[in-house]
């Protein structure tokens, strides 16, 4: 028994195993490639080891044409991390954000097609099954001692079994359909909650540990572009597309050191997990 609690018990991430928020969302402004975070390790000339330094960098030696990147910049992630959190803490801040999020929670999904072709399929349903029940009745019917009674049943048969592989194909057909509005229901319900979550960013992302905002962050974005230098007032952010439609059109924040970072929304539907 001891050992089976042992085989089960759960184990605790290791403190050096960091949590790299934006790998592969992060994109090489060189090649477009996802870029991944790291740790540089260097030692002072004593032996003592200097600060353990975190960056992403750019690890695809080659571009879709077959061209090497380059790209060897290291870019800081706690620099970088924090300026894609201050970015969506100032888009969730904007009242008039606040607002967008609040109707698109009270806005009611529209399954109105969707429910006209299950009603269909379930109208086609109903009438091969009454088919079916009718040329049951019909072979049940038939007189053995008929002289055509071989010829009417076979005939009677061949349609029974017509009708079957109707009936299959229909009641796939309404499956998919049933799936098709469970789907859409479900991601009503995953963007309700993920539009919850943005209006109280600031006081969750405060509170959550690494790897609640890199699953955070995977929901949320789509990519993050970073200029190829350094900008002079010290910023490297420069656009981020969000995953879900928050708001109808791009627009430009400006972040605490004045520079303006574009907000894209990109329509990606979200995946599920």
């Amino acid at each position: 028994m001891k050992a089976n609690e042992q085989k089960y018990e759960l184990v605790a991430r290791p403190k050096t195993d960091r949590v790299h928020l934006l790998s592969n969302i992060l994109k090489c402004p060189v090649c477009g490639a996802g870029m991944y975070g790291n740790k540089s390790i260097k030692k002072r000339p004593d032996g003592t080891k200097y600060k353990d330094f975190y960056y992403y960098g750019c690890k695809h030696r080659n571009m879709q044409r077959g061209y090497k990147c380059d790209y060897r910049k290291q870019i800081q992630e706690e620099v970088l991390d924090a300026a894609v959190a201050e970015v969506v803490s100032k888009l969730v801040s904007n009242p008039r954000f606040a607002a967008m999020m609040q109707e698109k929670i009270n806005m009611k999904v529209d399954t109105t097609a969707i429910e006209q072709e299950i009603a269909a399929y379930e109208k086609q349903l109903r009438q091969h099954y009454s088919t079916k029940s009718r040329l049951m009745e019909e072979i049940d019917s038939l007189d053995p001692d008929d002289w055509h009674f071989i010829a009417r049943k076979s005939d009677l048969d061949d349609r029974l079994y017509k009708m079957y592989d109707k009936i299959e194909e229909v009641e796939n057909g309404l499956m998919d359909a049933r799936a098709k509005k469970q789907a859409i229901e479900a991601d009503k319900i995953t963007g309700d909650n993920i539009y919850k979550i943005l209006i109280c960013f600031d006081k969750l992302y405060a509170t959550m540990t690494e790897a609640e905002r890199r699953r955070l962050v995977e929901i949320l974005i789509d990519e993050v572009q970073i200029y190829p230098e350094r900008q002079p007032n010290g910023q490297w952010l420069k656009s981020v597309r969000f995953k879900l439609p928050i708001i109808d059109h791009d627009l430009e924040l400006s972040l605490d050191n004045q520079d303006r970072v574009e907000v894209v929304c990109s329509m990606v539907r979200v995946k599920k997990h």
